[in-house]
């Protein structure tokens, strides 16, 4: 079994839904590790959620963090990538063994405007570039904005994720892979997986 598409979850913070995902062979799981924020994956929850999965790759995630808790960070968890939303501190994070994601957040043409200068900011520099959205009614000038951007870097679609925009982003030029959010428990061994199984099924090959 495989997905058709390159896919990464954000947002881990239990148990059900690393056990999930990795099953249904999905490339990356990320966790919040920016400490005093909402979702925060301790050291601790982190190993014990870690060590019952195996097949993917671990990302920690940082919104704000400056580079000296985002180095700490390398150090206490176990993982492979590291995902900043500032492409201001690639440079001085490109000295770690641990890979590099951007997320690029486009919630206005403002945004649009600025993306080709930060894609090439980050070229060399990074794995992936997540780019995301809070306002569906984006998608379609983001999907044409990226359509006329020359660029080697690997982009995830983060914005306006369903079933049918997974597949189409799965058969797209545009897009290498997707990025999905996971969500809090009901309580332990307790999870509606909701749109996470929803698109993932829609993903998988026989």
């Amino acid at each position: 079994m495989s997905l058709k598409t390159f896919v990464k979850i954000g947002k881990i913070d239990n148990l059900s839904d690393a056990r999930y995902c990795a099953g249904m062979m999905v490339d990356i799981l990320g966790f919040n590790l920016e400490e005093g924020t909402e979702g925060y994956v301790s050291p601790e929850n982190f190993s014990e959620i870690s060590e019952w999965v195996a097949g993917v790759s671990f990302c920690g995630e940082f919104t704000n963090a400056q580079p000296a808790e985002v180095k700490l960070a390398t150090i206490q968890y176990k993982i492979d990538y590291i995902e900043v939303q500032n492409v201001d501190l690639l440079e001085e994070l490109s000295d770690l063994d641990t890979k590099l994601i951007l997320k690029i957040t486009l919630n206005s043409t403002d945004d649009l405007e600025k993306l080709n200068s930060q894609l090439e900011l980050a070229s060399g520099l990074v794995e992936h570039v997540i780019i995301t959205s809070l306002h569906p009614e984006l998608s379609d000038a983001i999907v044409a904005k990226l359509a006329t951007i020359d660029t080697d870097l690997s982009i995830l679609r983060g914005f306006d994720i369903n079933e049918v925009s997974a597949c189409e982003a799965a058969d797209s030029n545009v897009f290498s892979g997707i990025e999905v959010e996971g969500s809090p428990e009901d309580r332990p061994g307790f999870k509606d997986y909701g749109i996470v199984m929803d698109i993932l099924e829609e993903l998988e090959e026989d």
